[in-house]
């Protein structure tokens, strides 16, 4: 398909920038420059309907900037359709959302990406694969709603059971007894379902698709809330980033390393007596 004639560089009164450049200066992780951004014009609208939402839900409103890795790109797929967008970042002026900072900053990353479910039906984050832990990628190639074979949804609903609910499960992308089970006792106690409704596995699943817009909700706002409940102390952070570690350097020799050097700096007696003070 050849490049849509619809662009646009501005999403709900705020621009987008794209920071994939080569120059460090507007690489990822930065506020990115200047860019014409193609896609069908229906798509675009979803985008603004999504952001808008996120504005009105987010507690710090309207951000100051959104980054992107691109819509339309000449390939088979929802890119090559001008049906898909790729968010990096989003930047507000005392906060940054940065999407590959999901291991400590899961809360808002769920809540951010509850939004934009409500939107797209095709949503693969951080836990999908590894080609996605630095992006969201959105599409509207399948309808908004639960699908027990959409690997990317049980995906997303065994992270916010575990990071929102407290109801940990294997973020495995798998429905199996261990999901389902916690989304049962979860749907019946938040008072989406009676216990008749949920009753077996396929009506289960059908009561999800069928609250999963509230559910989408409630996650947002939960995630937000956490959010704004208390920020981490040193010694959580220090823990946070023995995870990025873990999970970025996961089988590759250089993991050591770093865990090593995180380590000693942790084990100073100097640093361990600063630390010390946040332990219970």
């Amino acid at each position: 398909m050849p490049q849509p004639a619809n662009f646009f560089r501005t999403l709900s009164n705020v621009t987008v920038h794209y920071d994939r450049f080569l120059d460090p200066q507007f690489g990822y992780g930065t506020r990115g420059k200047t860019w014409t951004f193609h896609c069908e014009a229906a798509f675009q609208n979803k985008l603004r309907a999504c952001f808008s939402e996120l504005w009105d839900v987010c507690p710090l409103g309207r951000a100051e900037m959104i980054t992107s890795a691109g819509t339309y790109v000449d390939k088979p797929g929802s890119h090559g359709l001008g049906r898909a967008f790729d968010l990096d970042a989003i930047f507000w002026s005392n906060r940054t959302f940065i999407t590959l900072n999901y291991p400590v900053d899961k809360a808002f990353y769920l809540a951010v990406e509850s939004v934009f479910r409500k939107y797209f039906g095709t949503v693969l984050n951080y836990e999908y694969n590894t080609d996605h832990r630095d992006h969201l990628h959105v599409d509207d190639l399948t309808p908004v709603g639960f699908d027990p074979t959409h690997r990317s949804r049980v995906l997303y609903l065994q992270m916010i059971l575990t990071h929102l609910f407290d109801r940990p499960v294997d973020i495995d992308g798998i429905i199996g007894s261990q999901t389902n089970g916690a989304v049962r006792e979860f749907l019946i106690d938040a008072a989406f379902a009676s216990p008749a409704d949920v009753a077996s596995n396929l009506l289960l699943h059908s009561k999800l698709n069928e609250v999963w817009v509230d559910l989408l909700d409630l996650s947002a706002a939960e995630g937000f809330a956490q959010t704004a409940q208390a920020a981490k102390n040193p010694l959580e952070l220090i823990e946070s980033l023995y995870e990025v570690i873990g999970r970025e350097l996961d089988g590759l020799p250089e993991r050591k390393r770093v865990e090593t050097a995180v380590t000693t700096f942790v084990n100073h007696p100097e640093a361990a007596a600063f630390f010390d003070q946040y332990r219970t």
